[in-house]
């Protein structure tokens, strides 16, 4: 079954839906970040795949978020709007989240043009966070993708 498949079968429309596969970028690793699992135990993920190397994400866009796990797997963690920000200008959770500061610092460094985002919180799929488990498509490097893509496939429900 598709992601695609399962959305529409709950009655969710996946049609204009982006789908994200959170990494740590190699870049972004530092003794308090060495891992995608250090960035959720920091609760730094929510805010952290808001941070875009350019505005990849259009503005107004559902996001399905997922934590990356072995194997080209990931897992859900979320279901926000995003709201795409001005250039340069970046969301106040962001900046004062003392804790997550040095993956700021980084992506800042690292980003062409960094963009940032707002999101508002849904609570369709509230019951999948941290349970629905899809296999991303090849190449993992394309980690955001149309949430009714062929390609992405369910693992657990």
């Amino acid at each position: 079954m598709t992601l695609g498949e399962l959305l529409q079968a709950r009655g969710f429309d996946p049609v204009g839906v982006m789908a994200i596969r959170n990494t740590l970028h190699s870049e972004d690793v530092s003794n308090d970040f060495r891992d995608l699992t250090d960035v959720i135990s920091a609760n730094a993920l929510p805010m952290y795949d808001r941070m875009q190397d350019g505005p990849r994400i259009a503005h107004r866009t559902a996001v399905l978020s997922f934590a990356a796990t072995d194997g080209g797997q990931a897992r859900l963690t979320s279901l926000r709007t995003f709201l795409l920000r001005k250039p340069g200008s970046v969301p106040g959770d962001i900046v004062y989240d003392y804790d997550a500061a040095h993956l700021l610092h980084s992506f800042i460094a690292r980003a062409t043009t960094p963009c940032f985002y707002d999101a508002i919180e849904r609570e369709e799929l509230n019951d999948l966070f941290g349970r629905l488990v899809v296999q991303w498509p090849e190449p993992l490097s394309d980690n955001i993708i149309a949430a009714n893509d062929d390609a992405l496939t369910v693992v657990v429900a």
